[in-house]
Order: C-alpha cells, then sequence, then structure tokens
C-alpha cells in the first residue's frame, strides 16, 4: 500500500513549511519610502497612469528607474514580468542615453516613467495573447525607451520655448513645466510651434555665440570668398553636385555672397517687437511657422535682457499683443496668444498707422528698437501714413526689418531699414538668418 505524503514525511520527522513570501518586494526596484510617495502622487495626479490600472508600486517603480541615479533590480519581486521589462529596460545603451536627461528631474522623470507605464501594460497584454518571447520583450523595452526619449524632448522645447529653459527663473519647478507641457501636449498646434521654435532657437544659440566671440552684429551681405561667412543659399549649392564647381570657384574669385558683420557702438537697448500678419492667408502651416520664430525672436530678446512685445495684426480685424517682461513672463498668456489666430484681413494687413500708439501704450524702455514684421501681403500704404510712421520710426530709434513671404514688397520698401523677400521662414533663408542674429 503506498503511503501518502502526509504519512511519508511524518514517518521520517520532517516538518515541511509553506514558501515564505513575506521577504518579497511589490516593486522590482529597490524603492524607499519617499519613491513609493512618488508613485503614490504620480498615479494620483496623471489621467494617462490612472486608465492603466496599474498599482503604485508599479508606477514608483518606473518612476524610480527614470529619476534614481543608480536604479537598483530587486530580484524577490512578486510580480516577475515587471522585473523582467525592467531588467531589459535598463540593460539597453538606450536607457543609460536617456536617463542622463532624467536622474534627479522630476517633470523629465514623470514623463519617462508615463512611457515606461504604457509599454509595459502594452506588452503584458500581448502576453496574454501568446506572444511571449525575448524578440517580444526587447521591443517593448526599444518602443517604451523611443517613447519616452521623444516626449522628454518635447517637454524640454516646450519649457525652453516659453522661457523656462535652463538658467531662466522658473527652470526648476516641476510642477509648473508639468502643467505646460500637459497643455502643450493636448494641443497639436502648441506641439508643433514648439517643436519648430526649438530648430529656430538652436540655430540663434550659434549666431549668439558668434556675437560673444567678437562678431558682434550682421550688419548685410557682400560678395568675398570667406567661407565661415558664406549664406545658407550659398552652403546648400556646395551640397549639389551641379553647382559645387560654380560656387568654389566664386569662393576662389572672392565673389561669393558672404554676411557682413560690423562692431557699433554700445547703445541702449530697448525692446525687439514682432508683428506676425494674421490676415486669411497666413493660416495653417504659415501662421504656425511664424508663432514659432517669434518665440525663438523671443529666446533672443530674453537673452539680452530685453523686452520683448509679440503683436498680431489683420487689417479691420484687430490686434493682439503681448509683452514680455525678463524674468516676468506669463506662460498661460503666452500660449493662448500662439494658439489663438484672427483671420479676415484687408488692404494693409501690418499696424503702420497703429505702431505709435501700440509703442507708447507698453511703456517699453527706451533705446534702440528692432521692430520686426512678418508679412505675406503687398502692401499699399498712403502718403500722410508713410510719413507719419518714418517721422515715429526716427523719434523712438527704431530700425525695420521686414520679412515678405512669397510675394512683392510693395510700399514697405519705403519704410524699412532692410527687406528680405523669402519663399518659406526657414534657417536656410538669408532673411530669417539676419533676424535670428539680432
Amino acid at each position: 500500500m503506498v503511503k501518502s505524503e502526509e504519512n511519508f514525511l511524518q514517518d521520517f520527522g520532517t516538518c515541511v513549511e509553506p514558501l515564505d513570501t513575506s521577504s518579497a518586494s511589490t516593486t522590482a526596484l529597490e524603492v524607499d519610502p519617499w519613491g513609493m510617495r512618488k508613485g503614490v502622487e504620480l498615479l494620483e495626479s496623471s489621467n494617462r497612469l490612472k486608465g492603466l490600472e496599474l498599482s503604485p508600486e508599479s508606477v514608483a517603480d518606473f518612476h524610480a528607474a527614470a529619476f534614481e541615479p543608480q536604479p537598483r533590480l530587486n530580484p524577490s519581486c512578486t510580480d516577475p514580468k515587471r522585473l523582467e521589462f525592467l531588467q531589459t529596460l535598463l540593460e539597453t545603451q538606450e536607457f543609460q542615453n536617456l536617463h542622463a536627461s532624467t536622474q534627479l528631474q522630476q517633470f523629465a522623470s514623470e514623463i519617462a516613467a508615463t512611457a515606461f507605464a504604457e509599454q509595459f501594460v502594452a506588452q503584458v497584454s500581448k502576453q496574454a495573447n501568446n506572444s511571449k518571447s525575448e524578440f517580444a520583450q526587447l521591443k517593448a523595452a526599444a518602443l517604451a525607451l523611443a517613447q519616452a526619449t521623444r516626449e522628454v524632448s518635447e517637454a524640454k522645447d516646450a519649457a525652453a520655448a516659453l522661457g523656462l529653459g535652463p538658467g531662466s527663473l522658473g527652470s526648476n519647478d516641476s510642477a509648473r513645466i508639468g502643467a505646460i507641457y500637459k497643455r502643450v501636449r493636448s494641443s497639436k498646434q502648441l506641439l508643433r510651434i514648439t517643436n519648430l521654435a526649438g530648430r529656430f532657437r538652436r540655430f540663434a544659440q550659434s549666431r549668439q555665440r558668434q556675437k560673444a566671440a567678437g562678431r558682434e552684429e550682421v550688419t548685410g551681405v557682400h560678395q568675398d570668398g570667406d567661407p565661415s561667412r558664406l549664406l545658407p543659399m550659398e552652403l546648400v549649392g556646395l551640397l549639389d553636385p551641379e553647382t559645387e564647381m560654380s560656387i568654389l570657384r566664386r569662393i576662389a574669385e572672392r565673389e561669393s555672397w558672404c554676411r557682413e558683420y560690423g562692431c557699433r557702438e554700445p547703445v541702449g537697448q530697448g525692446p525687439i517687437i514682432l508683428v506676425v500678419d494674421e490676415s486669411g492667408s497666413m493660416a495653417g502651416e504659415r501662421n504656425e511657422t511664424a508663432k514659432a520664430l517669434a518665440l525663438a525672436m523671443a529666446w533672443i530678446a530674453q537673452r539680452q535682457k530685453r523686452w520683448c512685445v509679440l503683436v498680431a495684426y489683420s487689417g479691420n480685424t484687430g490686434e493682439r499683443i503681448l509683452p514680455l517682461v525678463p524674468g516676468r513672463w506669463n506662460q498661460d498668456e503666452l500660449m493662448g496668444w500662439l494658439e489663438a489666430f484672427l483671420g479676415g484681413g484687408s488692404d494693409l494687413d501690418i499696424p503702420i498707422r497703429e505702431m505709435p500708439e501700440f509703442f507708447e501704450r507698453l511703456k517699453a524702455p527706451k533705446g534702440k528698437t528692432d521692430l520686426i514684421f512678418l508679412t505675406d501681403a503687398v502692401c499699399r500704404i498712403d502718403k500722410p501714413d508713410r510719413e507719419n510712421f518714418l517721422r515715429w520710426k526716427k523719434s523712438v530709434n527704431a530700425r525695420l526689418i521686414s520679412l515678405v513671404l512669397s510675394d512683392e514688397p510693395g510700399d514697405l520698401q519705403q519704410l524699412s531699414d532692410e527687406i528680405h523677400l523669402v519663399r518659406i521662414l526657414d534657417v536656410s533663408e538669408a532673411g530669417v538668418d539676419r533676424i535670428l542674429s539680432l
């Protein structure tokens, strides 16, 4: 007769105890009480995370992976799927690259943690449908890292574009930056504008560094052979085999178009005023690119500790004026200005008549004022309005640089100190290069 397992063990005096799970961890990483509290807070504050139906311990794990300088696995985790996912994640080079920009950075860690969580839930769902494999685990980790990297980059671009970049007042306010990013992420228009502004801003940074190195200001263009001063259109020609030899010949003969730099006497800095034409013909991509360029100009003003004034104008429709005082930007008002659009229009979609009154109303500091018009209109300006504008411009020491999109300048030619006809608002255009070099 075969003895039962119970009788067999009793015969040998052996006492078998059930598996002790009391020492097992509910987290896949070593998370301290502060980290657990952050997991709970993040879960409570994020609608995206609430929709995933994850435990606070899971959210704490994903946040710790991004935030902690040296995240450590806890092999005794009660959730082997989460442990395996995080182990795969932490072992990749892509994680190390991302981690450099998220560790000890609260808002970046929260964004990355949300991306990790979403991809983990998606992976668990696939495993439930019998798609479990090492390749699937690696793919889930790669998707999580790609999503997190993209969103962290977008958040930093949005923060910098809206005046909260490194070194700016409020740049360490993670709650504020997080709130801004939530609004930007929920608006396709704002997201496109801030992404475009990042490109303009990075180009402007290179131009500002050149000025700091001794080239104080671009004063015009001339024919020369200095490769370091070539205009973008000349540089682009070097990339085309059909035009490369012609460009090289012109450089050798000092006939290529180059920037002309000059050192000017220091003058008190007035505001940078940027006027964006918001007539109906500027709707869509043109409007978004113009707004992105406006943000880049605001960054330049902030760097130079100058006022920046953003003016949206459409003839017979009205205007929207937003002053940005150094160190006192209102990001909510700025996002509202970027999202709005006047539409409408008339035969004069730049504020020639109104600008003196606008300037007086602003009470901006006196000094050299840079006034920039962005328009796609052929301007027809009556003689009295033209003469009055020129008198005002001289009285306030203003310099007008006009960028005219895909059209002729009309009477604007007579008012502008510089006028640039551009096909598109892009850094390859000399006019865009010019204003980003102010």
